[in-house]
Parts: C-alpha cells; structure tokens; sequence
C-alpha cells in the first residue's frame, strides 16, 4: 500500500475480510513504514506504508504465530493475514503506562523485583521456544536499537559539544559492537530486542504483568539484549534486573554477565541522544528533555566503566 490511509478506508478492507468497524470509532497514525489503526476493545489492525512496512509486518506476523503456538504468555494475535500485507492482531488485555510505573519501581525495590521476575520467566520461554533451524535464516542478527556507530556518530555530533563525552560514547558503543558481533550463532535466542515497560501489560488494577508486546525489532541475536532496559540507574539496587536473572538463570541453565547488560543499557543510552539530534533541549524526545537523556548516558558510562 502507497499514500495515505485514513478511518474510512482502513474499514472498508476490515469490513471485506469480515471485520466490520464503524470510522467513528478507530485511529490511524503513521508508525515507521506503517499505519497503526486503533479499533474498538483490545484489537488494533497495522497496514503497510510501502515494501519495508510489509516486509516489517510478515516478519512479526511469523515471531507472534510462533510463539502463540510455543509459549505460555500473552503476547498480540494476529487474527488475519492479507494477501496485501496488513493485519488485525487482538492485543494482549490490560493497561501500559511506563512512566508512571517507572516511577513507582524507582520507589519500591519490591515491586521492582516482582516484575522482574515475570519477565524473567517470560524471557526463559520465549528464548528457549525456538532454534537456528526455526529463525536464522530469517531474521536479522542484530535489533535494529542502537542503530550502528556509523549512522550515530553525525547525530552525536549535533547534540553533545563536550569532545571527552563523544569518545566516551565512541568507546562504549564501539565495545558494545563488537561484543555483540562475537556472540556464535548457535548461542543466540530469540531475543525481543525492545523489552521494557513501555511493551508490557499489566493486568487492570493490579502490578500483575498480563503480557508483552510489540516484537517488531526481534531478533536471532545475543540474550543478553533483551535484559538491557532492565538495569535503572537511579539507585544502587538493580532490583528489576536482578529478579529476572534469579528466575531466568537456573531456568535456561546459563549465567548472564552483568558487565555485558549494562553496555548494553550504555549503548542504546548514547542511541537515544544522538536520536535527538535537531529536537529543542527542553522537547521531549522518547520521553525524556535533552538533561534527562544526558543523564542517562552519564550516568550509564560510569556503570559501564567508561568515566
């Protein structure tokens, strides 16, 4: 699909496949090669921009069927594949609001931890539910966050005028490249590459995690990836991170280097600022000003033992 989409459009496709929907009542944005269409209760449909967004959508349609028919959490379903390419996917039910829960973890080593844990099981699962034979040949090695050195380095530029913090950048994303590219092929898992509490659910009323969404930037990649959104740098207790390891370590028999996830978490810091680049300091850019991204990234390069 080439142009625009808007309600009347994205119904009159949903009402022929046999997804009646009135246009009062559904949301179209523009989402990286694709149009996100909100429709009543838990369901949303995507369609493609162009070739990419297609291409973006089968390859997640083929992660979503596979570990609906692998796994034991919930995860968006994908309920009709068009030929032309888009999809309505029931979502997984309950709430997503991250930055009030982000909050409320920093406060609460308790909560931190419990939700941890969930995911940590959750990751056992979905790294262990698949091989090489299944996913190899298909998806990329490498989520596409943070994107390589090369593409960041100009944005980097525009944004940080302090030369020591660019080579301290330069350093980490360059150690983060390579240990990533070292990882053999058959010790990498399917990774989600994007897992944080932006994309988890959490059941209405309660701190119970209901599942985890969107898997466009999966991966056949290193595990460790999916840990680096757990490490919080605001206090001393990594208490998130570490109540996933205790349930995910003994449960895939395999020990994790901390060392690694906080590079990681580093790595994909640095993505963010450079991301901003041509956004005023005090926009926000993924949620955060340009003295809260500097923040992170500071704050990041100490732990990852850069500064």
């Amino acid at each position: 699909m080439t142009g625009t989409l808007d309600a009347e459009a994205a119904c009159a496709l949903l009402g022929r496949a046999g997804f009646p929907t009135d246009p009062r009542a559904v949301r179209v944005e523009p989402r990286e090669d694709r149009w996100a269409v909100s429709l009543p209760g838990d369901r949303m449909a995507w369609f493609p921009m162009n070739p990419a967004g297609a291409r973006r959508l089968e390859r997640e349609r083929r992660v979503l069927d596979l570990l609906a028919a692998r796994c034991p959490f919930r995860t968006p379903r994908v309920v009709h594949a068009d030929a032309a390419g888009w999809q309505p996917r029931d979502l997984v039910p309950g709430t997503c609001d991250p930055w009030p829960l982000y909050r409320r973890t920093q406060a609460d080593p308790a909560l931190a931890r419990r939700i941890g844990r969930a995911l940590g099981g959750i990751l056992a699962a979905q790294h262990r539910c698949a091989g090489p034979e299944d996913l190899a040949d298909w998806l990329p090695h490498r989520p596409p966050w943070p994107e390589p050195f090369t593409r960041l380095r100009a944005g980097l530029a525009q944004v940080v005028e302090d030369p020591a913090l660019r080579r301290a950048a330069e350093s980490v994303v360059s150690r983060y490249e390579r240990a990533m590219s070292e990882t053999a092929l058959g010790n990498r898992v399917l990774v989600h590459g994007d897992l944080g509490l932006h994309n988890v659910a959490l059941v209405p009323g309660t701190d119970e995690v209901a599942g985890v969404f969107d898997y466009d930037g999966t991966a056949w990649a290193d595990r460790h990836e999916d840990f680096r959104y757990l490490v919080f740098l605001e206090t001393d207790e990594e208490a998130m991170l570490e109540g996933a390891l205790e349930v995910y370590e003994p449960a895939v028999g395999s020990h994790l280097d901390r060392d690694r996830i906080r590079l990681g978490n580093a790595a994909c810091a640095i993505g963010f600022l450079a991301f901003r680049c041509g956004t005023p300091p005090e926009a926000r850019s993924c949620g955060r000003t340009l003295a809260e991204d500097l923040d992170w990234v500071g704050r990041a390069l100490r732990a990852s033992g850069e500064r």
